[in-house]
C-alpha cells in the first residue's frame, strides 16, 4: 500500500518531465571512389543547428555520428590525396542525409575521389623560366545545362616558372597562359605636335626598338595561340599530368583609333581598354598603353595580334562605354564610329501589378553581352530613359526598396523581344514596357525509382514554354530519403522530371531533353504557393544524347 501511494504521488511529477528527443546516427564507411578500398583517417563533418560537428574515420574507413535529432544533414569529407567533397556530390549539388524513425542512415558508403594534379613549367623561347605568369585552368562543364568552358582555378608561376593545380576531379581541362616579357618596353609610335597657329595637328613618328616592343600572346597548352587548337588534358582520378608551355615573344601591335568623339571641355576625359575573350567566357585584360595623337585620334599599343575587344570610355559614367571587336595584326587603323554597333535611345515604363506605388527609389539595370550594363533610376511614375545604348541583346533587372518583385513580362516597340530578353537591332528609338509581379512558389516532393525512394537523382524543373530556360529552370539532387525541394520558382507552367545519372546531360538543348520531357509531369506554379509531387525517376542510357 505504501508503495502504491508512493507511486501515485510520483506519477504526476514524472508526467511533467519533458522527454528527450529521439537520437539517431549517421554512420557508414568511406571508400576510394576508384578502387572501392576503405580510406583511413578521413575527416568528416556536418552541421547541427549551425554548429559544425567533426569526427575522424577509423583505420578501416568507418565513421559514426551519434545523438542526432530527426532531420536532414549535409555530410562532407576530406583526406590527404583526395578531393574535398559532399556526399555523392555532382557540381554544386550533393545528397543530404535524412535521419529519423524508419530511415536507414547507418549504412552509408561515402565514395571519396582521389585528387588529380596538373603541374608544369612556363618558359620563354630560350628555355628560361617565365616568372609571375598568370596560368588559368579551364574546365569543361554543363552546370547550366549547356556544355561550356570556364575558369576553375588560376595561379602564378614561381621563380622557377613552375605552377601546380591540385585537388582536381577527373575531367577535361584546358590551360591558358598570359605573361609579359620581363624586358619589354611598350611605347607609342606616334605623338602629336600642334602647328604654330595651334589650330591643327600633325603626327610625329617615334622610333621604337623592335627588340623591346614585344608581347607574349595568350598561349594555350601545348604552346598554341588559337584556342581551337588547344589540346584538352583528359585527367583521370588520382592521375598526375605534366603540362609545360613555351611562350614566344611577337612584335607588339599598335592600333590607331579614329573618329572618336571629342570632348572640347576636357581632352583627357577619355580611356581605352583592350581584352581578349578566352573560350567565350573569360576576358583576358591586356596592360596596354594609349595616348592621344590628335583630337578624335588615339593610339593603343602593347597588344598581341588576334581578335581584340576594345572598350571606349568617355565621361565619368562607365555605363556610357562603347565596345567593339576587331581582328588586329601588325599595325591597324580602326574607325570607331564605323566599328561600334548602332546606338539607341531606350525609354519606357515599369508597371507594378500590385499597384502604382512610388517607384522613385527603384533602379532598372539592363545587362547584355560582354558584361555590358546600363542602369538608371526610375521616376516616380515608373518611367525611365537610357541614352546611347549599343545594339545587342539585354535582360532587364529591377531593384526596389521593398524588394520581392521580379520582371514578369517585357513588351517593346523598336526592339525585338524573346521571353524577357530585349534585342536592340539598330533602331534609333526603342520603347519598353516592363511588367513586374510579386510572389514566387515552391515545389517539394519525392523521387522514386521502381516504387522506392531514390537518392542522388537529378531533379529538374523547366518552363513549359521553352523560354527563359537559363533563368527560370530549377534543379536539385534528391536526398537519402528521395526528397527534394525546388524554391523561388516564378509563377507559370513547368515540366518536372527526375533523371538517374543525368548530370552530364546538356539538358538546355531541346533535342537532348526531348525523351525526358515526354514523360515529365506538368505543374502550374502560382504566387506564394507550395506544390507537392512524387516524380518517377527516368533512366538515361548510353544512347541518350549527351
Amino acid at each position: 500500500m505504501t508503495v502504491l501511494i508512493f507511486a501515485l504521488i510520483l506519477f504526476p511529477a514524472c508526467a511533467n518531465v519533458p522527454q528527450a528527443p529521439a537520437a539517431y546516427p549517421i554512420a557508414g564507411v568511406v571508400v576510394d571512389a576508384v578502387t572501392g578500398a576503405p580510406v583511413p583517417r578521413v575527416e568528416l563533418w556536418t552541421f547541427v543547428k549551425n554548429a559544425e560537428m567533426k569526427i575522424i574515420a577509423g583505420e578501416d574507413g568507418r565513421f559514426r555520428f551519434t545523438a542526432l535529432e530527426a532531420g536532414k544533414y549535409p555530410l562532407y569529407g576530406q583526406a590527404q590525396g583526395y578531393v574535398q567533397e559532399g556526399y555523392d556530390q555532382h557540381g554544386a549539388f550533393f545528397t543530404g542525409i535524412v535521419v529519423g524513425a524508419g530511415l536507414d542512415s547507418e549504412h552509408l558508403v561515402f565514395r571519396l575521389h582521389p585528387q588529380a594534379v596538373i603541374h608544369g613549367r612556363i618558359t620563354d623561347e630560350h628555355g628560361d623560366a617565365v616568372r609571375h605568369a598568370s596560368v588559368r585552368l579551364f574546365a569543361s562543364s554543363n552546370a547550366r545545362g549547356m556544355r561550356a568552358r570556364g575558369v576553375q582555378l588560376q595561379t602564378q608561376t614561381d621563380d622557377l616558372g613552375e605552377y601546380r593545380f591540385a585537388h582536381l576531379l577527373a575531367g577535361k581541362y584546358y590551360l591558358a597562359v598570359q605573361a609579359q616579357p620581363w624586358y619589354a618596353q611598350a611605347g607609342l609610335k606616334w605623338r602629336n605636335a600642334s602647328m604654330q597657329n595651334g589650330s591643327s595637328f600633325r603626327r610625329i613618328e617615334v622610333k621604337l626598338d623592335p627588340t623591346l616592343d614585344v608581347v607574349y600572346p595568350v598561349t594555350f597548352y601545348p604552346g598554341v595561340l588559337n584556342e581551337r587548337s588547344a589540346i584538352e588534358l583528359n585527367v583521370t582520378a588520382g592521375s598526375r599530368e605534366e603540362a609545360n608551355i613555351q611562350l614566344q615573344a611577337v612584335p607588339s601591335v599598335h592600333v590607331i583609333l579614329t573618329n572618336l568623339p571629342v570632348d572640347e571641355k576636357d581632352a583627357n576625359n577619355f580611356g581605352v581598354g583592350a581584352n581578349q575573350k578566352i573560350f567565350g567566357s573569360f576576358a583576358a585584360v591586356f596592360p596596354a598603353v594609349s595616348g592621344q595623337i590628335s583630337p578624335g585620334e588615339y593610339e593603343i599599343a602593347g597588344l598581341p595580334p588576334g581578335e581584340i575587344t576594345f572598350t571606349i570610355n568617355q565621361g565619368a559614367n562607365p555605363q556610357e562605354a562603347r565596345m567593339f571587336s576587331a581582328n588586329v595584326s601588325e599595325d591597324n587603323t580602326l574607325d570607331v564610329a564605323a566599328s561600334t554597333a548602332a546606338l539607341a535611345n531606350v525609354s519606357g515604363r515599369v508597371i507594378q501589378q500590385s499597384g502604382n506605388a512610388d517607384m522613385q527609389e527603384a533602379e532598372l539595370t539592363i545587362t547584355g553581352e560582354d558584361n555590358r550594363t546600363a542602369s538608371t533610376k526610375l521616376r516616380k511614375d515608373g518611367t525611365f530613359s537610357f541614352a546611347s545604348v549599343q545594339a545587342g541583346t539585354y535582360k532587364p533587372y529591377i531593384a526596389l526598396p521593398q524588394g520581392g518583385q521580379y520582371v514578369q513580362q517585357v513588351a517593346a516597340s523598336g526592339a525585338k523581344v524573346h521571353g524577357r530578353q530585349v534585342t536592340l537591332d539598330g533602331s534609333r528609338e526603342a520603347q519598353l514596357t516592363i511588367t513586374l509581379a510579386r510572389g514566387v512558389g515552391q515545389l517539394m516532393g519525392t523521387a522514386q525509382l521502381d516504387g522506392k525512394p531514390k537518392a542522388g537523382a537529378m531533379v529538374l524543373l523547366v518552363p513549359e514554354s521553352g523560354e527563359n530556360i537559363e533563368d527560370d529552370s530549377r534543379m536539385d539532387q534528391s536526398d537519402s530519403d528521395g526528397t527534394f525541394a525546388l524554391r523561388e520558382i516564378l509563377p507559370g507552367k513547368y515540366r518536372l522530371m527526375a533523371i538517374d545519372d543525368g548530370w552530364d546531360l546538356e539538358w538546355a538543348n531541346p533535342a537532348v531533353l526531348k525523351p525526358f520531357r515526354e514523360n515529365a509531369q506538368i505543374f502550374e506554379i502560382v504566387p506564394d504557393g507550395s506544390t507537392k509531387a512524387t516524380v518517377n525517376v527516368q533512366r538515361s542510357t548510353k544512347n541518350t544524347p549527351r
